[in-house]
């Protein structure tokens, strides 16, 4: 007499029930288990996405960064600089850049009435709006009159403006920085992003808006009065032809170095895949992690599966007697443990989920719970069920019958 598989869970979800405690020890490792898989994969996502939108509004995956290498000796002494004409002829070997922004920084102490603030000041050209892309919210930006004629204009971010000047308009005003009189013609976007707390508080973009923009011409001239370009970005066309830009510009700069690598060229494609790539390997591990959570989870129940064998001897015997196949008896053991680890999983998707918004406000990552999140916790945790439950269901199939109906 072949029993059903609908049969063999009313079977099994009976004798879950009718067990309580038994059933909770049971299923609590499969819970836990369970929830970690949910919280440590949504915990992955949400990090790749916080990666992707960082990238993002800092110029998107089509920027590529030229700056020192200070890890480089430079035993021949080749200038970390670039001078404006070496400059410019490297924006003229590149014509396939879309925009080119060479740039210099101060840390400088702005002055407006009776207030003073302390902050950076960087020296650029017109591209810089377009790399970052960051316009400005009142006035204009830096134009190229402005790099000509080498004015003495200034473009400020809002907490510089708030800083200094509170609600008053700003447009036109006057600042002093290093005794040099600037005009204020611009005030940049606010940024915001929201991100981890514990390590830069609610605004991970806070600090571009303390900085200032010059004519890059001004500060060679008027500030610094050295012409070392220290850095610059440029912009491709779209993020794919990035690395191939990257690569030509590593030769032109190696080329008027002499073949030593004192600056170091990055892209933010490539920069954004070796991250991916790194959080992917640390995803295996939080993964394996929670895996092992599993089997021990796993590990339990086989035990008790096999306690419950003992308990069901006489009853396993009967069956058998009354026309079960030893195929029926594999199959009721092994349903009964799939639907305990199924319910298990269930039971630790929903707990994970529940606690996703605590870990997120706690950690200032928004954790992502994707449908191929929950899928895979669930799949895992009746994966293990399977596993957990092939030996307690191969040695109930096994007994003998006429030595079960005699077992006491």
């Amino acid at each position: 007499m072949a029993i059903s598989l609908k049969e063999n869970i009313s079977i099994g979800l009976s004798d879950f029930w009718s067990r309580k405690v038994r059933g909770f020890v049971t299923v609590l490792g499969i819970v836990l288990g369970t929830m970690s898989v949910i919280v440590v994969l949504s915990l992955m996502n949400g990090i790749n996405q916080q990666t992707i939108q960082w990238m993002m509004e800092r110029g998107g995956l089509s920027k590529i960064t030229v700056r020192r290498d200070w890890s480089f000796d430079n035993p021949n002494n080749e200038p970390r600089y670039f001078t404006w004409k070496e400059i410019n002829l490297i924006r003229s070997l590149v014509p396939e850049a879309e925009y080119f922004n060479p740039q210099l920084r101060e840390w400088v102490r702005y002055s407006y009435q009776d207030k003073d603030y302390l902050s950076s000041i960087y020296g650029v050209v017109p591209d810089f709006t377009q790399i970052e892309e960051w316009d400005v919210e009142e006035g204009r930006f830096i134009s190229a009159f402005d790099i000509d004629q080498a004015n003495d204009v200034v473009v400020i971010g809002t907490e510089i403006k708030q800083e200094l000047l509170g609600n008053k308009d700003a447009i036109g005003e006057l600042i002093t920085v290093h005794n040099r009189r600037l005009r204020i013609i611009g005030i940049m976007k606010h940024r915001f992003m929201k991100s981890n707390d514990a390590f830069r508080g609610e605004n991970a973009l806070s600090y571009l808006n303390r900085r200032a923009f010059i004519p890059l011409s001004t500060m060679i001239k008027k500030g610094t009065g050295e012409d070392e370009i220290t850095s610059f970005t440029v912009k491709a066309k779209d993020a794919d032809s990035a690395p191939a830009l990257g690569n030509k510009l590593e030769d032109i700069i190696l080329n008027l170095r002499h073949g030593e690598p004192v600056f170091s060229v990055e892209t933010a494609k490539e920069n954004a895949e070796q991250i991916a790539k790194n959080q992917k390997n640390f995803q295996v591990i939080f993964f394996v992690v929670s895996i092992i959570s599993l089997l021990v989870g796993g590990i339990v129940i086989a035990n008790i599966m096999l306690a419950s064998i003992q308990e069901r001897t006489r009853e396993i015997g009967i069956r058998i007697a009354v026309g079960a196949r030893r195929m029926d008896i594999f199959f009721q053991f092994l349903a009964q443990t799939i639907i305990i680890t199924a319910i298990g999983g269930m039971f630790g998707i929903l707990t994970g989920l529940s606690i996703l918004t605590f870990i997120s406000n706690y950690i200032g990552i928004e954790l992502i719970a994707s449908i191929s999140v929950i899928m895979i916790a669930l799949a895992v945790s009746v994966g293990v069920g399977f596993v957990a439950g092939i030996i307690p269901a191969v040695t109930a199939s096994k007994l003998n019958p006429v030595e079960a109906l005699r077992y006491e």
